[in-house]
């Protein structure tokens, strides 16, 4: 099998955010990332809680894995205590051509932004908030597109703020959406 190569790109992180691999990890290996980031964390009180984490991980990647996914990028010890979190996706795909651009949907704004790796095409989409109150469910969609030099594939990030439906939470998920969208400013070329 003739496996294309990653594109290599670099993209500034904040502190208690962690760059999973999942398409290049075993599962193990992610399990073992999770805890050489709570290394210092006493084993004895946290450790059912980094185990819980690392599964939850695991299987999130597993799926992200399956959909093509490269990297996940999340927010590990959410310093917020609100029902709301970020998850940003990193895979590649084809260029797009001229008849598969659909119609964005009503509620999608698209734009081009200048980034560190160049221009990209940004997508936002807010979603309804969800039926139940104690459900979790995508709240906000950024989506960034950039041409990889000298590849004809396109790098492709989504970054997706989930949350409850609370109306008080408006204000964090927008805070969130834009920390996304200044995380992925940040990315540029190796």
């Amino acid at each position: 099998m003739n496996e294309i190569a990653p594109p290599r790109y670099r993209l500034v992180l904040p502190p208690g955010f962690l760059l999973i691999p999942v398409a290049h990890s075993t599962d193990d290996e992610i399990t073992e990332l999770v805890r050489r980031h709570y290394r210092d964390l006493p084993r004895d009180s946290y450790g059912p809680q980094i185990d819980r984490t690392a599964a939850q991980l695991v299987a999130s990647a597993r799926s992200a894995r399956d959909a093509g996914v490269l990297d996940l990028v999340v927010p590990m010890g959410v310093p917020w205590r609100a029902p709301v979190s970020l998850a940003i996706a990193i895979s590649t795909g084809p260029v797009p051509v001229a008849s598969d651009d659909a119609e964005p949907s009503a509620s999608e704004v698209r734009d081009t932004v200048a980034t560190s790796a160049g221009e990209a095409v940004r997508a936002t989409e807010k979603f309804d908030a969800p039926a139940s109150t104690d459900e979790m469910a995508p709240l906000m969609r950024l989506r960034f597109e950039w041409s990889i030099p000298g590849d004809e594939r396109r790098l492709l990030a989504v970054c997706t703020i989930s949350g409850k439906a609370d109306p008080e939470l408006a204000p964090i998920v927008d805070a969130l959406a834009e920390l996304g969208d200044l995380l992925l400013q940040t990315l540029r070329w190796d």
